[in-house]
């Protein structure tokens, strides 16, 4: 018999023959922001199982988490026929997770977390902060705590806040300090505007933007999207006195005495210091609209300028104040859980469909997946799909890079990593991969590749689809026992399909 590798190969050659290479649309079409905004729990019932499942998986996907199919439908009869559990009928699965978020973890449930990371992952001494918290995000179960935590993690990914770890001016301990303030503040509920003003007098800011030109420049072009270069002169005065010393010195922000006074009209106001002009911006009227743009960017950035802005004044029409209040206006939105076609990160793509699908981490996984290229690494890393958190001077693209090159690292490593790997040995801490819990069901033939569809896609096999894998396994004289190979042979061809590294629309919506 050959290797099962090489049957995997000739069922991918024979599959992609018959289907020319899959894939879906990724257009967009929808309309700006709606009246009538966050979808609510009688908006969730009246959509059909798969629909309701796909709006979960979107959800949770986004929050770099999943909800395993088992959990979710009737998996004890023999036919899959996408029946939600009798127990969980009557559950509003939507209601249930925006209550999780709202619920903390205790101190004591959050310490056995974070010495669970301790003992079960290993980091790099002096590279541990991306690797620790993106394990932590792991480990953790949905609450307050995680949400906050993800709030923290998605901001410093973005051009607001972004450590800029590639510059040699900064350093890894830049991400936990930028971290930890931005999940201490929003687990506070400190206002946007103080969070914001915080950050723009901290060190790791002006590691990433050195002299009062720099700084003062980009301060207003990234909170205020305020382009006036006859104003930079004028904030370089007000923080004259502010300065970042070279690598002989540390990169240590200092401030000294001399400071400015003489008055600066600039920013419709009057300023005199440094700490007046970043008040001057964290008061801003321009700040929340901004902070919004940008959140919006990433989260509809597929959808036109008009589209956006129309979603940005539907925000900012509630008032939000805190960060949470953007976050949820937005993710719990019918323009975002049913309408939305983009691109997936990363994190969406890999952790939302690992959980859905039992993966298990290595105890050097999240080390792993997050080295540069100047260290060894077993496999396909972060920085090979150019989508290294923490890493960019202004922050991850809103949409991932997706040329040639940064596209087929990805796929690469969803595919090798979590779709065709599974877990052959439960008690090795190196072996990761999806485990054999995934295909612990009763579905056979037909039944049991739509099982595996809407477990990874949100939806069943199509008529073409069914026949070719079944040809598949006809040719490779599989049986119904031979559940693992018939696995990785639909996941293998999942792999390939554009609609696995996407967002795509729910129920009609566009």
């Amino acid at each position: 018999m050959k290797p099962f590798y090489l049957l995997l190969f000739s069922a991918s050659m024979f599959i992609f023959s018959c289907f020319g290479g899959g894939g879906g649309s990724n257009d967009n079409t929808s309309s700006t922001a709606p009246s009538s905004f966050t979808m609510t729990e009688a908006d969730y019932d009246q959509l059909s199982p798969e629909e309701k499942y796909s709006v979960i998986s979107k959800l949770t996907s986004t929050l770099y988490k999943g909800i395993p199919v088992k959990e979710f439908f009737d998996v004890k009869k023999s036919n899959f026929d996408l029946t939600i559990q009798s127990a969980t009928q009557t559950k509003n699965h939507l209601k249930d997770i925006k209550e999780a978020l709202t619920k903390p973890i205790s101190n004591e449930k959050l310490d056995f977390y974070i010495q669970t990371v301790e003992s079960k992952y290993d980091f790099d001494k002096n590279k541990k902060q991306p690797q620790y918290i993106m394990a932590l995000l792991y480990e953790l179960p949905i609450s307050k705590t995680y949400y906050d935590m993800w709030m923290a993690y998605f901001l410093s990914n973005t051009v607001l806040f972004s450590p800029a770890t590639e510059l040699e001016s900064t350093d890894y301990i830049d991400i936990q300090r930028v971290f930890q303030r931005l999940y201490n503040s929003i687990s506070q509920d400190k206002p946007i505007r103080e969070i914001v003003y915080n950050h723009m007098i901290s060190q790791e800011n002006w590691r990433r933007f050195r002299s009062p030109e720099d700084n003062t420049r980009e301060m207003m072009e990234i909170f205020l999207r305020r382009f006036k270069d006859e104003e930079v002169p004028k904030a370089s005065i007000a923080c004259k006195n502010w300065y970042l010393t070279d690598d002989t010195g540390g990169y240590q922000l200092v401030i000294e005495l001399d400071e400015n006074y003489e008055p600066q009209n600039i920013l419709e106001t009057t300023v005199v210091n440094c700490y007046d002009f970043y008040r001057a911006i964290s008061e801003h009227k321009d700040l929340i609209p901004t902070v919004v743009s940008v959140i919006v960017d990433h989260l509809f950035s597929t959808y036109s300028d008009e589209q956006k802005k129309g979603i940005v004044n539907t925000v900012l029409s509630q008032n939000p104040k805190t960060f949470r209040d953007v976050f949820n206006l937005l993710l719990f939105s019918k323009e975002y859980l049913l309408k939305v076609e983009r691109p997936k990160k990363w994190e969406e793509a890999f952790l939302g469909t690992g959980y859905r699908i039992y993966f298990k981490p290595s105890k050097n996984f999240f080390k792993y997946i997050n080295r540069d290229r100047t260290s060894y690494r077993p496999f396909t890393s972060l920085y090979d799909m150019k989508q290294p958190p923490f890493a960019e001077k202004l922050g991850r693209s809103p949409i991932p890079p997706l040329d040639a090159l940064s596209f087929a690292y990805y796929h690469k490593g969803l595919r090798e990593q979590l779709m065709i790997d599974r877990v052959t040995d439960e008690f090795n801490e190196n072996d990761f991969g999806w485990r054999e819990e995934f295909i612990d069901v009763p579905f056979a033939e037909d039944d049991f590749i739509h099982y595996v569809f809407v477990s990874v896609l949100g939806r069943k096999a199509t008529e073409k689809e069914l026949s070719v894998l079944n040809q598949v396994f006809e040719k490779t004289n599989l049986k119904d026992s031979d559940k693992w190979k018939k696995t990785m042979i639909i996941l293998d061809y999942i792999s390939r399909l554009t609609e696995f590294y996407s967002f795509r629309s729910i129920g009609g919506e566009k």
